[in-house]
């Protein structure tokens, strides 16, 4: 049996994708399973055992360049349409449900095909209320898949453990328990802000080592953050280690704190204990599914209204520093008693 997966859009979507990959691998165990994703969620799937052909799209660089250079994003788009349409599959699954993955599902030769969303001629299944993880489920039931298990994974290899260990070693040689802050998210909206940051980090007990996170990009906002923080010690690795050392870093850790962001998914997936900062966008849609996650929010009457760049309302800057630092010496507590025991 041959089986094609489209998921190629933002590193949480495809990362919630992965249970359901496997869903799909375990029902036709000998079937061979090839994904359509994006150039940029490729290490969520490097060392996936459930994959066997991998077909890459970089969507990003086709937006940047579509006004810029057509000519070589039509090429590309055709190329990535030539390697579709170079099999034939019994099956085809569209789980991202948009017209830049859909080109690629109504082309390809496939005996069955379905869909995410609402579109002609496919078997569909749409209802955005719901989480992203079950919305996804109802696709692969209507393909006879059963979905009794489709939680998220990440596979990492021993390399990436290896990195994150030789940096441990370098950072916090006294084992200190480890604590991840990712302060920025993809969206102003989302972002708690660097000042209720500063004071979660003056408050934080002594015996502990906390590690900032971020892109490349943020090194320096985190860098002022840390400069103005007294003495504290506190180390900024933003833009210091790929996806998958990234990863391994999150699984020695006894925390991470941050808003509705990739860290945030990241954690969830491998089961380590999460504090989720939400404001504009809705919990019970992308929220965190493991049971370590606690999820925090200032008011129930926010509007959760998705605008990326500008709130009048800022809901989650009214999250009280004091209620975060809480909530995280009750889980280090948690960790210092079952260490103990």
């Amino acid at each position: 049996m041959n089986i094609l997966i489209i998921k190629q859009t933002s590193l949480g979507d495809v990362l919630h994708s992965t249970g359901h990959v496997r869903a799909v691998k375990t029902q036709f165990p000998d079937s061979k399973l090839t994904l359509l994703t994006a150039t940029s969620s490729y290490d969520i799937y490097r060392h996936n055992p459930y994959v066997d052909r991998v077909i890459l799209f970089d969507r990003y660089a086709v937006k940047r360049n579509w006004c810029k250079q057509p000519g070589w994003a039509l090429r590309h788009i055709g190329d990535v349409l030539r390697e579709v349409r170079a099999e034939k599959y019994d099956l085809a699954i569209d789980l991202q449900g948009r017209m830049k993955s859909m080109l690629f599902l109504y082309l390809a030769h496939a005996k069955r095909k379905f869909a995410k969303g609402r579109w002609l001629w496919v078997p569909h299944f749409a209802k955005p209320g719901i989480h992203a993880i079950e919305e996804m489920d109802g696709v692969l039931k209507l393909a006879g898949i059963d979905t009794r298990n489709t939680t998220m994974e990440i596979h990492v290899s021993p390399k990436e453990r290896s990195v994150a260990d030789d940096l441990l070693n370098e950072i916090n040689p006294q084992s200190k328990p480890l604590v991840i802050v990712s302060p920025f998210t993809r969206w102003h909206t989302k972002d708690w802000g660097i000042d209720n940051f500063k004071t979660f980090c003056t408050q934080m007990p002594d015996d502990v080592t906390i590690v900032f996170t971020g892109s490349d990009t943020q090194r320096a906002a985190i860098d002022d953050l840390i400069a103005r923080l007294n003495g504290h010690s506190v180390v900024n690795l933003a833009g210091q280690l790929n996806l998958l050392e990234f990863a391994a870093l999150i699984q020695r850790s006894v925390l991470l704190v941050s808003g509705d962001s990739f860290p945030m998914h990241l954690a969830s997936a491998m089961g380590r204990p999460l504090i989720a900062l939400f404001g504009p966008t809705d919990e019970t849609r992308v929220g965190p599914r493991s049971a370590s996650a606690v999820v925090m929010r200032a008011s129930n009457n926010c509007r959760r209204c998705y605008r990326r760049s500008r709130c009048p309302y800022h809901c989650i800057g009214e999250i009280r520093p004091a209620d975060v630092i809480a909530e995280t010496v009750r889980i280090l507590h948690q960790d210092d008693v079952a260490t103990s025991g």
